[in-house]
């Protein structure tokens, strides 16, 4: 018999947050970006299978998005990205974990940054 305890163990949130990534990365495709009224996160993005909850980058995936993919997100629907749970981020001097990018459709070339 399987047991599948995803739900359970699912962080209670208006947002993916890093927890939803404990199991492994996640590939997103985008569905829909709109502004969001709050002091630390800028935008939401929705993705197909989201239920509800965006990713809301930070500022530094952010700029990863708006490098790679261009300063209208409305053309970032229909593009996915790969997400992971980089577990150094760091928040206020504690390692806290965080979302980071790993990779992202449509770029037609190497990106650093």
């Amino acid at each position: 018999m399987n047991l599948d305890i995803s739900k359970a163990i699912a962080p209670k949130s208006d947002q993916i947050n890093a927890d939803d990534l404990i199991s492994g990365p996640r590939t997103i495709t985008v569905t829909g970006v709109k502004p969001v009224d709050d002091e630390n996160r800028k935008v939401a993005i929705n993705f197909a299978g989201d239920e509800g909850r965006p990713y809301k980058p930070c500022k530094s995936m952010l700029r990863v998005l708006a490098r790679a993919w261009g300063l209208d997100p409305f053309q970032w629907v229909g593009k996915s990205m790969a997400l992971f749970l980089d577990e150094k981020v760091r928040f206020g001097g504690a390692e806290v974990g965080g979302i980071r990018i790993s990779h992202l459709s449509h770029i037609e070339k190497s990106i650093t940054m």
